[in-house]
């Protein structure tokens, strides 16, 4: 079957695509197209760099990625009842008040007393925290100003493995490598 081009007057045979192709690019508008493209570049650029300064001006962390000073009402008198949190909770925390660096993590509540748990000591936060034990915690809206001391008690971060494998079974099924890589703070008021 032929069929002509109604624009160039070119016979198409069985509609090759490389023909028809090849007919339209000399009809092609190519002002319009690099209008087009010079406007998305800019919108690119315009989002690129939203973001960037959305980035450095950060508060509090989002997701993954890590803050810096974290907002929010900052209690003034030391707290040593942390009762009123769940056994699990999550929290922001602000380590290194040179320049604050924070994440959001999960803290434990074992026997009244708050414990921060960390994985691999050669996280960042960890890192700041073993260098300066000063940190806020942001529960909630209301910050604390709290201090983090590293458990040296074998029994102690033992128990309160256990006690964190009750309340998430799938911690139990880590290895012993695993679990010994696990590193306690527990948090208290300054």
């Amino acid at each position: 079957m032929t069929r002509r081009c109604e624009k160039c007057g070119l016979v198409l045979i069985s509609h090759p695509p490389g023909i028809f192709i090849a007919c339209l690019i000399r009809y092609i508008p190519w002002n319009m197209i690099k209008t087009t493209l010079k406007g998305i570049a800019g919108g690119l650029a315009l989002v690129v760099m939203t973001l960037l300064f959305s980035y450095l001006n950060r508060s509090d962390p989002w997701d993954q990625l890590p803050g810096k000073r974290i907002t929010g009402e900052e209690v003034a008198e030391p707290n040593d009842d942390w009762s009123f949190m769940e056994p699990s909770t999550r929290v922001t925390l602000e380590v290194r008040p040179s320049d604050p660096y924070s994440v959001d993590i999960r803290v434990y509540l074992h026997q009244g007393v708050l414990y921060l748990n960390s994985i691999r000591p050669e996280h960042r936060w960890t890192q700041y925290l073993l260098e300066d034990p000063n940190l806020r915690l942001k529960v909630g809206s209301k910050i604390y100003k709290v201090r983090a001391t590293w458990i040296e008690d074998p029994e102690l971060v033992s128990e309160i493995q256990k006690a964190r494998e009750q309340m998430s079974p799938r911690l139990a099924q880590r290895t012993p490598q695993e679990k010994a890589q696990n590193g306690y703070f527990r948090i208290d008021s300054r």
